[in-house]
C-alpha cells in the first residue's frame, strides 16, 4: 500500500504500537515527532537506526536521542547516502517502508512525501543487514566531533524562487482570522522570507522557525540542564555558537544569559520550564501566568529569557517578547510597547492571543497541520519579528 504524507506520522505510530523491533536507515535526521515517539516506546522496542552526514543536514541532537534509545550507526559524511527505509518487526509479523520521507521533521509531516509498505520484507531486510554491518557503531565522542564540523560549516538553507509577495508579514498576521486563514498566512510567510534577503525561512528544514522548535523543545525538555552542552546551552539562548548563527529566531540573548540561566538559578529556572512542558491544556492560561512571573522575578531573566525558553517548552502556549517581536505583538493585539514586558501585560498579551479563532480551533487531523498546531503561538514570531535587531 501506498502512504502520502498525511497518513506517515499516524502510520509510524501504528507499526510502533505491535512492533517490537524497527530498524530505519534515513539520509538525514533531525527532531521530529516520530523520534519522539520512539522515546516513548524505547522501554519495549529494540532500535537499530542509521544516519546519513552528508552536507551536516542531520541534527546533532537528534544523533543524541537516537543513540539514547537504541543502537546507532553512521554513513561517512563524504558518502552521498540518501535512502528512507524503515522496517517494522515482531514474532510472526513484519512490514517495510520503502520511499521519499527521511527521519526529519520535514519528512513526518511537513513535505510531500510519499512511502510503500509492504509485508514482503525479506530483501529489504537483507538490504538494511548488509548496510549495518557496512557502517561504524557511534558513540557521545564521535557525535560531539560531528557537532564541532557542523559548526564549522553549517548546513546551508535551501534557495527557492522569488515569491514576489506585495504585503508584509505582519499585514499577513492582520488578516488572519481562522485557522484556515492562519495557515495561508503561515504558508504566504515562509515564501516572503524565501523571497528576502536575509537566510530566514518560517517551515523550511534548516535556519528556520519551525527548526528553532522543533530542535530546542528537544532540548529544553531534557531533564537535567546540569548535562547539556556548551553548544545546546547556547542554542538554547540563541548565542552564536562557532559560525553557527541560525538559531536567534524568537530571541538572542546577550552573553551573560548564560550565567543567569545555567548557574545559581538553573534549577528554579528550569523546574518552572519543565512544569509546563506535560500540563493539561485545561491548566492555561493561569499556569503560564505563574510560570512567566516566576521566571520575570529571577535577577537577570527579564522577558527575553522567559519567554524564549518557555515557547521553546510549549510552542502551542505562549508567545516570545524580546526587541526583535515586541513592536510587532503590540501593534496587532493594540498594546503599548513599552509596558509589554510587566507580567500583567504578557499575561493581557497571551489572554489576546488565546482569544483569536485560530489559536483556539481544536487540533486538525492533518498532520501537516498538526505540525502547525504543536507550535501555532510560537510562530507569530515570523510574522512580527524585525530583523534590525537580529545582531
Amino acid at each position: 500500500m501506498l502512504i502520502t504524507h498525511e497518513e506517515i506520522l499516524d502510520r509510524f505510530l501504528e507499526n510502533l504500537s505491535w512492533a517490537t523491533e524497527i530498524d530505519l536507515a534515513t539520509a538525514w535526521a533531525t527532531s521530529n515527532e516520530g523520534l519522539r515517539a520512539l522515546q516513548r516506546h524505547a522501554s519495549s522496542l529494540e532500535i537499530r537506526a542509521v544516519v546519513g552526514l552528508w552536507g551536516n543536514l542531520t541534527e546533532p541532537f537528534a544523533l543524541k536521542m537516537l543513540a539514547d534509545v537504541g543502537q546507532l550507526r553512521t554513513a561517512d559524511a563524504r558518502r552521498r547516502f540518501h535512502p528512507k527505509v524503515f522496517v517494522f518487526r515482531s514474532p510472526g509479523r513484519s512490514v517495510a517502508w520503502v520511499g521519499s520521507a527521511n527521519f526529519t521533521g520535514g519528512g513526518f509531516g511537513m513535505n510531500e512525501e510519499a512511502l510503500f509498505e509492504t509485508s514482503d520484507t525479506e530483501s529489504v531486510q537483507a538490504w538494511f543487514d548488509d548496510l549495518w554491518g557496512d557502517c561504524d557503531l557511534v558513540d557521545d565522542g564521535a557525535i560531539d566531533d560531528y557537532a564541532k564540523s557542523r559548526r564549522s560549516n553549517p548546513p546551508v538553507p535551501q534557495s527557492r524562487p522569488p515569491a514576489a509577495l506585495n504585503v508584509t508579514p505582519l499585514q499577513m498576521l492582520q488578516g488572519v482570522r481562522d485557522w484556515g486563514s492562519y495557515v495561508a498566512a503561515l504558508e504566504q510567510c515562509d515564501e516572503w522570507w524565501g523571497d528576502h534577503p536575509g537566510s530566514w525561512s518560517v517551515l523550511g528544514d534548516h535556519c528556520s522557525w519551525r527548526e528553532t522548535v522543533e530542535v530546542l523543545h528537544d532540548v529544553v525538555s531534557q531533564q537535567d540542564w546540569g548535562r547539556l552542552g556548551e553548544g545546546d546551552r547556547r542554542r538554547l539562548l540563541g548565542l552564536t555558537y562557532g559560525k553557527d548563527e541560525s538559531w536567534a529566531l524568537l530571541g538572542r540573548m546577550r552573553e551573560s544569559s548564560l550565567n543567569t540561566v545555567f548557574r545559581a538559578n538553573q534549577e528554579k529556572i528550569q523546574d518552572t520550564v519543565l512544569a509546563v512542558i506535560d500540563a493539561n491544556s485545561d491548566a492555561f492560561p493561569q499556569l503560564a501566568f505563574k510560570a512567566y512571573e516566576t521566571l520575570w522575578k529571577i535577577p537577570g531573566v527579564g522577558a527575553g529569557i522567559a519567554t524564549r525558553l518557555l515557547t521553546l517548552a510549549r510552542p502551542d502556549r505562549f508567545v516570545s517578547l524580546n526587541a526583535a517581536s515586541r513592536d510587532g505583538l503590540a501593534e496587532v493585539f493594540d498594546m503599548a510597547p513599552s509596558t509589554l514586558a510587566q507580567p500583567q501585560n504578557y499575561s493581557r498579551l497571551l489572554t489576546a492571543v488565546y482569544s483569536q479563532q485560530w489559536c483556539s480551533e481544536p487540533t486538525p487531523r492533518n498532520g501537516r497541520e498538526r505540525a502547525f498546531a504543536s507550535m501555532r503561538t510560537a510562530l507569530l514570531d515570523c510574522f512580527v519579528y524585525d530583523e534590525q535587531f537580529s545582531s
